[in-house]
């Protein structure tokens, strides 16, 4: 694709264009950096547009915003944050209204947390869940307190109409005739502004490796990492950005795509290190949709068929506990096996990550506090944490529960939730609503699939 945009332009009109949209309003921009070589453009516009300004016209904040999913390539994470530090250093020492930020998904809602603790399957193109709650959400969370903060935002992104022809009809849907901000999809009071919507890839290309970064980064070495490269992920703000995941900048545990592109390139390049990472993945890939590895009920308890009238069967819900137990215990081992060449004790799952998936666990009924016992398993000692013992039953209490259950023909997890639902509301004086909660859990729809399937009374 050749040059568009420089064809009739120079880059001080670009910059021209970038200053009187800056000095229109006194709207704040909030700029979403991805490490790439789009949003690598457009910050590097924004620092040479504001730069040739006087102080007294420099009004508003600019807030630059790196989404940090948590599940990061570990060698792109380490350039964003390098991109992040020196472009922080040069706006201080340039005197300019930027700031740096990183945002991230809530500790409930990490990929680990769903995943391994509340058993999500591993991602597929018809269930991506990773993309609100990694991306989408923490990224709105911010510019909606922007919003709360200002009234209303301009959200500066590095999206291009050579992109796709989706991306030019939706960037041509919400054009306002005559303005250069467009209405943003989702978010109100706020408005987008794409200054290299008419850039092809070459002009991208072009700009970068002509004009020197401004906050003393080398954009050859951002060439390095696109090499066969299939793209990079931009900040993601609703659902018609695609997946990531061939791309070199998504997440390094994508299971949307078939094949990791992006961590075996790294791999090809010399980066042999990342390789306990690409095991993992396609192991979870493999073992995403096994049945054995599935719940057969959601959940809240429900239950739902599949299949054609002659050969229906339950639907799949959530991990089983047990596979949940492998994946962590895989997880912890393949972050023992890693060798970061610049951090040796490079984390793939935080320890508040864990504390999460143990408190999920034990109200599933785990009571024999399997994510200590794992960890210990695996690195030989207990993680760092100062928190309370959550067992309440030993091994052989608990053997002999089930045995009971099992002679007695009731169901052992039924009687986990209804001893865990004590639990909670031990030491009250007023346990309000535990009457409503009990029955809530008498009469799931799994405990009765027998007389539902009967009845021909069930979800569909």
């Amino acid at each position: 694709m050749g040059l568009h945009y420089f064809l009739n332009h120079k880059k001080e009109d670009l910059y021209k264009n970038v200053q009187e949209v800056y000095k229109s309003d006194d709207r704040p921009w909030v700029v979403g950096f991805s490490g790439g070589k789009d949003s690598t453009v457009v910050v590097q516009i924004i620092f040479y547009a504001l730069s040739s300004m006087s102080k007294n016209e420099l009004t508003k904040p600019v807030y630059i915003i790196s989404s940090d999913t948590m599940v990061e390539n570990p060698k792109i994470l380490e350039h964003i944050d390098t991109q992040l530090l020196k472009m922080k250093k040069a706006a201080n020492e340039l005197e300019l209204p930027i700031h740096v930020e990183k945002v991230m998904p809530n500790i409930t809602n990490t990929f680990w947390v769903n995943l391994i603790g509340r058993g999500y399957p591993a991602p597929r193109q018809k269930f991506r869940w990773c993309t609100d709650r990694l991306k989408i959400d923490p990224a709105n969370n911010f510019i909606l307190n922007k919003v709360s903060e200002f009234g209303e935002t301009v959200v500066v992104l590095g999206v291009r109409k050579s992109e796709s022809s989706t991306r030019a009809q939706v960037m041509n849907t919400h054009k306002i005739e005559g303005k250069i901000l467009r209405r943003h999809t989702k978010l109100p009071n706020s408005y987008v502004y794409a200054p290299i919507e008419d850039f092809s890839l070459d002009d991208v290309w072009t700009y970068l490796m002509q004009v020197p970064n401004p906050w003393g980064a080398d954009n050859a070495d951002l060439l390095a990492l696109y090499q066969d490269s299939q793209g990079e992920c931009p900040l993601v703000i609703d659902n018609s950005t695609p997946s990531c995941g061939n791309s070199r900048f998504g997440c390094w545990v994508c299971t949307v795509v078939q094949e990791d592109k992006s961590l075996k390139g790294f791999i090809e390049s010399g980066d042999e290190w990342l390789t306990p990472l690409l095991k993992f993945r396609n192991w979870l890939m493999e073992n995403r949709d096994k049945e054995d590895y599935r719940e057969k009920k959601r959940a809240n308890g429900s239950v739902y068929l599949i299949g054609d009238e002659d050969n229906k069967r339950l639907g799949l819900g959530p991990y089983t506990l047990e596979h949940r137990k492998e994946i962590l215990r895989k997880l912890l081992e393949t972050e023992k096996q890693l060798q970061h060449p610049h951090q040796p004790k490079y984390e793939l799952i935080t320890i508040e990550e864990l504390k999460e998936i143990r408190k999920i666990w034990f109200e599933k009924g785990d009571w024999e506090d399997s994510v200590l016992a794992i960890y210990e398993e695996v690195y030989g000692h207990r993680p760092n944490w100062d928190i309370e013992e959550s067992k309440f039953l030993e091994s052989e209490d608990i053997k002999l529960l089930k045995k009971l259950c099992h002679e007695e023909e009731v169901e052992f997890e039924l009687v986990q939730k209804l001893v865990n639902l004590e639990f909670q509301h031990y030491g009250y004086k007023h346990r309000y609503g535990i009457l409503k909660d009990i029955n809530r859990i008498l009469n799931e729809e799994w405990l009765h699939f027998d007389q539902l399937q009967q009845g021909d009374n069930y979800a569909d």
